[in-house]
């Protein structure tokens, strides 16, 4: 039975096994990828990002694995600076530079099963959030007036604009 719990606790290498803290696990992702890796890939990433994988893969008709080998946007062929690494409780972000833009965007990370996982589900979401905040678009769903109104604030879209060219005359 001890021998049983060592083995677990030091695992087959003689080390303590630890989990990788979110930039290691951004790294492994990164040198996975670029290997193309898949079966690596698809452990750093979380369970939502796998579920949007697993859509696009359906509607584009091929399977996760394919996706996940074809490459797509700029060739990585060394690793983006990585900086800015915070944690807070279950979730945590990395600041990674754009290699395109120069800029530095934040990627976020989940802690699932005791594993930090990148969280490109919720990236994703806040590109869209801050794409519609931009174009002064609600969100989805969202029916509230205040972001309905034009930008002299007098009239709704629903007041004038939903008329038609008769009843306007």
């Amino acid at each position: 039975m001890i021998a049983l719990c060592a083995l677990f606790v030091f695992g087959c290498n003689g080390a303590v096994q630890q989990t990788q803290s979110p930039t290691e696990t951004l790294k492994t992702f990164l040198e996975a990828s670029k290997k193309k890796d898949v079966e690596v890939v698809k452990k750093t990433l979380s369970k939502g990002t796998m579920s949007l994988i697993e859509e696009s893969a359906k509607a584009r008709g091929t399977t996760i694995d394919e996706l996940l080998k074809k490459d797509s946007g700029v060739p990585l062929n060394e690793l983006p600076e990585i900086r800015g690494e915070t944690i807070e409780g279950e979730t945590a972000s990395v600041e990674v530079k754009n290699m395109v833009t120069g800029d530095f965007d934040r990627i976020p990370f989940v802690k699932e099963e005791g594993n930090w996982k990148i969280a490109l589900d919720k990236f994703m979401q806040e590109l869209m959030k801050k794409s519609r905040e931009q174009m002064n678009v609600p969100p989805v769903g969202d029916t509230s007036e205040s972001n309905a109104s034009k930008p002299d604030g007098d009239v709704k879209p629903t007041d004038a604009s939903n008329k038609s060219e008769a009843d306007r005359k």
